[in-house]
Order: C-alpha cells, then sequence, then structure tokens
C-alpha cells in the first residue's frame, strides 16, 4: 500500500478545506460529515502513485488528489438517497441526518467544489492548460458515472440479466472514477499519452475488481465492517454480481426460496435475510465464482500497469493495490 505520508497529506488537505467550516453555516457542517468521515483515499493514492510514476512532485497533485476525493463523497451522497441506505463508512448517511433535500443540494455543491480543489494545481505549479484538460476529464468522467447509475436503476428489480451487462454498468459506475484518477496523476505529471492511456485502464480494471469485491462483503463481512447496510443489495434487488450468479445457476427451488425472502424481507433483521439467503449462494458457488471475477480484472489492472510504466516503487505500490483490493474487508 502507499506510505502513511501519502495518506498524511491528502487527509490533511481535505481537512484545511472542510475541517475549519464557519461556525454556524449548514452547507459547512454538511460537506465535513459526508468527506470527513474516514473513507479508504483510494482514488486519491492512485492519483498521486501515478504521478509520481510520471515524476511529479505530490504536493503539485494534492488538489487534484482532494478533488477525486471530493467527487467520490459526493457519488455516495445521492447512491445513499437512491438506495435508500441509512449508513455509510459507520455514520449515519447523510440524507438520514440532514433531510434528503439538504443531502441532494450538499452532493451538488460537492461536484462544484471538485473543480475548484482541482484549479489549486495551477497555484501549485502545474501549467494552467494542463488544468484546464483534467478539468475536461473530470467532466468527461462525470457523464459516464452518470449513465453508469442510470444502467445500474435500469438493471435493478430482477437477477435475469446476463452478468456482461453487470459488468459493463461496474465499468461506468465504479471504474470511471478510478480510470480518472490514474489518467489525472499522468496528465497533471506531464506523462505522454501510452501511459495516459496505461493508467487509465489500470483504474477502469481496478474499479471493476473493486466492485465485484464490494458486492462480497454482505456476504463475509458484517454491517459494523463493511460500513453500510448488510442487506441492501438483496432489499433492494439490486444487480450485484453473487445474486446474478446465484440466480443463473440456481434450480427451481433456490430460486423460489429467494422470492420468498423478498416477499418478506420488511419483516426480517439484515442479519437473518442474509443468513437465509446463503445457502443459496453455497449451493451455487456463486461467492467464488464473483471472487474469481474480481481476480481476473486486478490481474487485467496489474498487466495493463507492467505494459505501460517501468519498474519503481510507484509501480510496486499501485500493484499491491490490486491485491489488496481483493482480501480488504471494508
Amino acid at each position: 500500500m502507499t506510505p502513511g505520508t501519502t495518506t498524511t497529506q491528502v487527509r490533511a488537505a481535505l481537512e484545511q478545506r472542510f475541517g475549519r467550516g464557519r461556525a454556524g453555516d449548514e452547507l459547512d457542517t454538511m460537506n465535513r460529515h459526508a468527506v470527513l468521515s474516514g473513507g479508504k483515499l483510494l482514488r486519491p493514492l492512485v492519483l498521486l502513485e501515478f504521478g509520481a510514476a510520471t515524476g511529479a512532485r505530490p504536493a503539485r497533485l494534492l488538489g487534484a488528489a482532494e478533488a477525486v476525493e471530493v467527487l467520490h463523497s459526493a457519488s455516495l451522497v445521492h447512491d445513499d438517497i437512491i438506495d435508500g441506505d441509512d449508513t455509510r463508512r459507520g455514520q449515519p448517511a447523510l440524507h438520514r441526518a440532514f433531510g434528503t433535500e439538504r443531502a441532494l443540494v450538499t452532493g451538488d455543491a460537492l461536484f462544484f467544489m471538485a473543480f475548484s480543489a482541482l484549479t489549486g494545481c495551477v497555484r501549485a505549479g502545474v501549467p494552467a492548460e494542463t488544468v484546464v484538460r483534467a478539468c475536461g476529464l473530470v467532466a468527461e468522467a462525470g457523464e459516464e458515472i452518470s449513465r453508469g447509475v442510470l444502467r445500474e436503476l435500469a438493471l435493478s428489480g430482477g437477477w435475469e440479466l446476463p452478468p456482461q451487462e453487470y459488468l459493463r454498468m461496474a465499468g461506468e459506475k465504479t471504474g470511471a472514477l478510478l480510470a480518472l484518477a490514474g489518467r489525472l496523476g499522468v496528465v497533471l505529471g506531464g506523462g505522454d499519452e501510452p501511459r495516459v492511456r496505461a493508467a487509465t485502464a489500470y483504474g477502469h480494471a481496478l474499479g471493476i475488481a473493486f466492485q465485484l469485491r464490494d458486492d462480497l462483503l454482505p456476504w463475509t463481512t458484517g454491517e459494523a465492517v463493511a460500513g453500510k447496510p448488510a442487506a441492501s443489495d438483496l432489499r433492494n434487488r439490486r444487480a450485484a454480481m453473487p445474486l446474478l450468479l446465484a440466480w443463473q445457476y440456481a434450480g427451481p427451488a433456490d430460486r423460489e426460496l429467494l422470492t420468498g425472502l423478498l416477499a418478506g424481507a420488511d419483516t426480517l433483521p439484515d442479519p437473518e435475510l442474509l443468513a437465509r439467503a446463503a445457502p443459496v449462494l453455497r449451493r451455487t458457488d456463486a461467492i467464488g465464482r464473483t471472487g474469481e471475477l474480481a481476480r481476473a480484472y486486478a490481474t487485467a489492472a496489474k498487466y495493463a500497469l507492467t505494459g505501460g510504466f517501468p519498474p519503481s516503487p510507484h509501480r510496486d505500490r499501485l500493484m499491491a493495490l490490486a491485491d489488496w483490493s481483493l482480501t480488504r474487508d471494508r
């Protein structure tokens, strides 16, 4: 993993931007709740490692590192509203703590604040024309992420769809922001187009691996570790890979069991709902199959990395990050 000093730099920059809000300012209070809640800082780390692998000093790219974390936080605010999830990162989701209307406004404000953070790279010495290009890349990624969210909504409500459709959605929704992080690190660091393409491919594949591991967490950890409602995917009949594969390989009796569980889901607590569904996932090996897919995408991420960047400590840490994506428990 990336050294703690890099994590500390990003966290300190976010604390400086959001942690000293004006007393009584409602937006500042909600921004802090959304951004400073103990995220993994995965996207900033990817950005800074690719920047360093291209030859840039982390201090020049801290504004961009802040920007991708703020974008991620904003997307989570809106995701929780769409999904109706009550918790995020082990604390009340923003819309539960402050109300849906205020959470929507805060999410919108954070998207704009990401661009403000990104322009800080100019003050740090990155050429203005390069930052303008970076702003365009952020906007393009935002469009792709929005399409991914709409695709996820279209796919929700049934588990009959082909897994390939789900992977396409995950690439747009989760892969796009990690691909952006890698791309920005290289672009702002002055790297050439082959390296931009390699970093983009790495981030895209890593994002899908990360999403697949995310899908497994409810079946391998408790809510307190995963940091969000454990049975959210099951209750919402959301297209999550373990459930798609379980349905695909299940016989009529197991499909009937899952359908019956959903009919009474509102009366069951999360642990019981998961416990009743888990035997179907075991019988169909849905968890193992999902893990195999995640490993394939993590391998693709490492392949893109080795094909685009020579050996270095930064490449080593990005390789380790791909491995960690398969074993994390939060």
